[in-house]
């Protein structure tokens, strides 16, 4: 996806530009250009904009020109140098989390012991 239709499903999506943005539920860290072979090929679908609905027709590897990568950061990451680093819940259901929140920091507290 070009970053030109990327903007513009965000603004469709939220046009306030207030919403959080994430990938895979995981918070958005930082956005950098880098080469399109850096850390592997770029991969690119090939799309068929008469087909609506799942309009994949192939794709295509890059190692050539630039890329917009989109870089993640994840609690579990956050835990890796920060064991201890404080996590609030916005209510009952995330506080479901708890339990799967404290194996991620028990897992990089013995990550860390390694």
């Amino acid at each position: 996806m070009k970053v030109s239709e990327l903007i513009h499903r965000l603004q469709d999506a939220d046009p306030t530009g207030q919403l959080e943005a994430c990938v895979g539920n995981i918070d958005i860290h930082f956005v950098s250009r880098e080469p399109a072979y850096y850390d592997g090929c770029l991969q690119v679908l090939k799309r068929d904009p008469a087909i609506k609905y799942y309009n994949i027709i192939g794709a295509e590897l890059r190692a050539s020109g630039d890329k917009v990568q989109i870089h993640t950061l994840s609690i579990e990451d956050v835990f890796l140098d920060k064991p201890d680093a404080e996590i609030t819940f916005d209510g009952e259901y995330s506080g479901r989390r708890s339990g799967l929140v404290e194996e991620w920091r028990a897992a990089a507290r013995r990550a860390r012991e390694e």
